[in-house]
């Protein structure tokens, strides 16, 4: 049965090497956080900016993570649209009748904030979540291959 080494084995015996590292880098931590994509509204881009930089302090944005920041983004910004709507032309709008009825910007409000809850649990940016997030170990003071092997020590358990 084939000895699988994970990367602080690699570093120690020596047999590291960049060509037979995984190319895909969607699972790495973004160390900046990365400009909204262009077809944001602006509120939808503010959103993105403000969490994308709190994500990449928390040390929990990868790539992989990126479209599910811009739903995120775009789940708020539809919300707070709904709500400053709502505030505007009231809760409720004529019926056909000569009644009243709920405005249709409640409904979408209301799903607005149920999504957003969940996307903002998947981040670890609730109370309730924060502990279940994996995030990044504060970076090495030095990054000298020593450092490196302790910090891959403590990623891997």
């Amino acid at each position: 049965m084939p000895q699988y080494k994970n990367e602080a084995l690699k570093l120690i015996s020596g047999t590291a090497r960049r060509d037979r590292q995984s190319r895909s880098h969607a699972g790495e931590r973004l160390v900046s956080p990365p400009g909204p994509p262009e077809h944001l509204s602006d509120r939808a881009a503010a959103e993105w900016r403000r969490l994308a930089r709190e994500l990449v302090e928390a040390g929990s944005l990868t790539g992989a993570d990126l479209r599910a920041l811009e739903l995120l983004a775009e789940t708020l910004a539809l919300e707070a649209e709904m709500r400053a709507l709502i505030l505007a032309e009231g809760a409720t709008i004529p019926a056909g009748e000569g009644g009243k009825k709920g405005h249709p910007a409640l409904k979408l409000a209301t799903e607005a904030r149920a999504q957003a809850i969940r996307l903002l649990e998947s981040f670890g940016l609730t109370p309730s979540s924060r502990h279940r997030v994996d995030r990044a170990p504060p970076p090495p003071a030095d990054d000298s291959p020593w450092a490196r092997l302790k910090a891959l020590q403590s990623q891997s358990g």
